[in-house]
């Protein structure tokens, strides 16, 4: 017990001792701080000199830009980074590790005082600090690429129609930046600023396809790819693209409706025993608190949870149907 107090402690002092390195070496960062006009934006209009010192790094955004500095350089950090621009976030790896390690902090101290100051309290409060994080970050991927994917068929048709009025395919770019909403705006915006700044077109679509997990970004940058090697017809290929892209849409929102009453029963399922546990609590404490206390009540309640859960993984799968 003492052993993980102090760990916990120097953890602390550690990040506090880091954050005023970094403080002092700060000014002879300059470079970098002028790398970050151009590599640092926020979504919207294609604008390609932002500062990142101005008012979107005040407050807590500042704090934890301080401290991240010592984990700059960190393997995990860099491959978090990777995950955040599938997120469309603006925090860097370092940051998000600093946040990750202050929620495991806080959830390790608070179950440790308020669960009896033991060691299961303290590893459960581990584990919650850093799955929460993780899984925020992985329901922002989710809802950035779907909001990427229905996007992406209008952003083709508006770039053939620049192609055909003469545009070229850097300016067609720049007016799907400029002209449609987040997240796709912000996603040409970042291969604009990776081709300004001397990164060829080929892998700056190659980039963006890496951070977008989508099948169909993945089609219209190899027809992009093909296309400027062995030439043809541009924006009749996107057309087609497009196309293509709208029919898969509507039959993904047809399964969708045809699979609504396998998602409510898993909803349900995951739902409904958590609810009658409360009521039943409620009403009459006693009569279920020996589900917590007696060994068979325990091994009862785990093995439920086993159950619900491998339920809802078979519904899920059951009506995740890939088009």
């Amino acid at each position: 017990m003492i052993i993980a107090i102090t760990a916990l402690v120097f953890l602390t002092i550690l990040i506090l001792f880091g954050s005023l390195y970094y403080l002092m070496v700060s000014q002879k960062r300059q470079l970098v701080k002028r790398l970050e006009l151009f590599v640092e934006h926020r979504p919207g209009a294609y604008e390609p000199a932002r500062s990142a010192t101005g008012p979107a790094l005040q407050g807590w955004r500042l704090l934890v830009r301080v401290a991240s500095g010592p984990f700059n350089n960190l393997a995990w950090a860099e491959k978090m980074g990777d995950k955040l621009l599938q997120a469309g976030s603006q925090l860097r790896g370092s940051e998000f590790f600093v946040i990750v390690m202050a929620s495991v902090v806080f959830f390790s101290l608070t179950l440790f005082v308020f669960l009896g100051r033991t060691v299961i309290a303290l590893l459960i409060g581990l584990i919650i600090g850093y799955l929460l994080p993780m899984l925020i970050l992985n329901v922002k991927i989710d809802k950035w690429t779907k909001s990427f994917n229905a996007q992406l068929s209008d952003a083709l048709a508006l770039i053939s129609n620049s192609l055909r009025t003469g545009y070229s395919f850097m300016q067609s770019l720049e007016m799907v930046a400029r002209e449609m909403p987040d997240p796709l705006s912000a996603e040409f915006e970042r291969v604009l600023i990776e081709m300004n700044l001397g990164v060829p077109t080929e892998d700056a679509l190659n980039n963006m396809a890496k951070r977008i997990r989508s099948d169909d970004l993945d089609l219209m940058v190899t027809a992009v790819l093909i296309q400027r090697q062995i030439g043809g017809n541009l924006s009749e290929i996107l057309d087609n693209i497009a196309t293509t892209i709208r029919s898969r849409v509507k039959i993904k929102g047809e399964i969708k409706t045809i699979t609504a009453q396998g998602r409510i029963s898993g909803l349900v399922i995951g739902i409904l025993p958590i609810a009658l546990g409360i009521m039943i609590y409620i009403i009459n404490p006693q009569y279920i608190a020996i589900l917590f206390q007696h060994p068979m009540g325990r091994l009862m309640l785990a093995g439920a949870t086993c159950s619900m859960l491998i339920g809802i993984l078979l519904i899920r799968k059951i009506v995740n149907i890939e088009v």
